[in-house]
């Protein structure tokens, strides 16, 4: 029957496992990011900026085509007016109709309408690439949440072993207290460590749960707690080659859009200078237009034979020199050279920052990797001096206050080596990123 028993708890324990794990959804970075590219709305700003731009640019484009259209009217007159036909003065109510169509095109124009479409060809490339760098920004933010989520989960991990180990001290020494082999007072110490166990337990929890609150609020999605995220690369293998900054920065003056983003809005001012002088440059149209008309005052005509009689055209070619225009065109051009000087400095910010980036994601890579070798040998130092401890303890050669600082400092150590491992996972991440100007998974 005992038998019976166990079989049935062990097969409902594992039923429980299952639903337990096919509940539990997990993500990986992958898919974070491409959350973050469908509902982050500083992204989606960006989007429609650069569609905005693109817009633009066609709006521009057709400044170059020729206008047509077609006008029709009617018109109802009264008392005096002199008729259309013979121009004689006539005191009746009539109505007319007149039908027309024009065209316009502009034939030169001092290369304006080119030079605006060369800017807005710069302007629309700009915001392409101020959309991939915006993406890329968040895309660092997805990252850093994600690896913020797996640092705490490790620490919440570590705590969790943590309490069980002290539960299982404490389970002992309730038995020793029992059999008359130790005090009371050393089950009360153990019991002490046993709550501060597990008051980092809840603590790490709750750190768990903030860190992947950030990381689904930077994708804009429903947080859920059952969810888990999926490991990155072994931070354990290391870089092939030790990465220089200068020799980064320089690949990356290539590859990044925000440097790109930032040329380009440069040399689009040099296309709005030219635009700007050409209003100082003649220009030359060529027009045209067709119209008829019908009136009632003349019943011996048809309507159609209205129309055809008063047919009539022309075409117009006008020439317009400027010859003085209040001044404007120049203080235009000395404004436009003031913002370009203004982008040019941006530029400069650009590459500065991205230099003074790219120097300290270096400079806590050397840091990390440090700090990393140091927390994993700490950890087996003190791995070694807990295992001496908890024997000593057993055999009850040394006091429960050796014991429970023994654990401390591996507990410590043990945090340091999750955190500087995750650290170093992460700088490892943003140098690849530096190095390829962009993502990849």
């Amino acid at each position: 029957m005992l038998q019976v028993s166990k079989i049935r708890f062990a097969v409902i324990g594992m039923l429980f496992f299952a639903l337990n794990a096919s509940a539990q959804k997990t993500l990986t970075l992958r898919e974070c990011v491409e959350l973050l590219t469908k509902n982050n709305l500083t992204y989606r700003e960006s989007q429609l900026q650069a569609q905005s731009a693109g817009a633009q640019l066609q709006q521009t484009r057709s400044q170059q085509l020729p206008q047509i259209g077609f006008s029709a009217g009617q018109n109802l007159n009264f008392g005096r007016s002199i008729d259309r036909f013979t121009n004689a003065y006539i005191d009746q109510l009539y109505n007319t109709n007149g039908i027309g169509l024009g065209f316009q095109v502009p034939l030169f124009q001092g290369f304006q309408i080119q030079h605006q479409v060369q800017q807005g060809i710069a302007l629309r490339d700009a915001a392409l690439k101020n959309q991939e760098a915006i993406l890329n920004q968040q895309i660092i933010r997805v990252l850093q949440a994600y690896v913020q989520v797996l640092a705490t989960k490790a620490l919440y991990d570590a705590a969790q072993q943590q309490v069980a180990s002290s539960q299982q001290q404490v389970d002992r020494v309730e038995k020793q207290v029992a059999a008359g082999t130790v005090g009371q007072n050393t089950l009360y110490e153990i019991k002490a460590q046993l709550a501060n166990d597990k008051f980092d337990e809840v603590t790490a929890r709750n750190n768990e749960q903030l860190a992947k609150l950030t990381l689904f609020q930077l994708m804009n999605i429903q947080p859920e707690k059952d969810v888990v995220l999926e490991p990155i690369a072994d931070a354990a293998t290391a870089l092939s080659v030790a990465p220089a900054a200068d020799a980064i920065y320089e690949e990356a003056l290539k590859l990044f859009p925000e440097v790109k983003s930032s040329e380009l809005r440069l040399s689009s001012f040099a296309s709005q200078i030219r635009a700007v002088k050409a209003n100082s440059l003649p220009s030359l149209n060529l027009s045209g237009n067709f119209a008829a008309f019908y009136a009632s005052s003349n019943s011996e005509r048809s309507y159609f034979k209205q129309l055809d009689a008063t047919r009539n055209g022309s075409l117009s070619l006008g020439l317009n020199i400027p010859i003085m225009g209040r001044w404007q065109v120049r203080p235009r051009v000395d404004v436009v050279k003031a913002q370009q000087e203004l982008a040019r400095n941006q530029v400069d910010g650009v590459k500065q920052l991205l230099r003074q980036s790219i120097e300290l994601a270096v400079q806590q890579l050397d840091a990390t990797t440090d700090r990393y070798a140091a927390a994993q040998s700490q950890v087996e130092s003190l791995q070694a001096n807990f295992s001496a401890a908890e024997s000593r303890l057993n055999a009850g050669t040394i006091n429960v206050f050796e014991y429970t600082l023994a654990k401390a400092n591996l507990a410590r150590a043990q945090a340091n080596a999750i955190r500087s491992r995750y650290e170093y996972a992460l700088q490892r991440q943003i140098i690849e990123f530096y190095r390829k100007g962009k993502w990849e998974f």
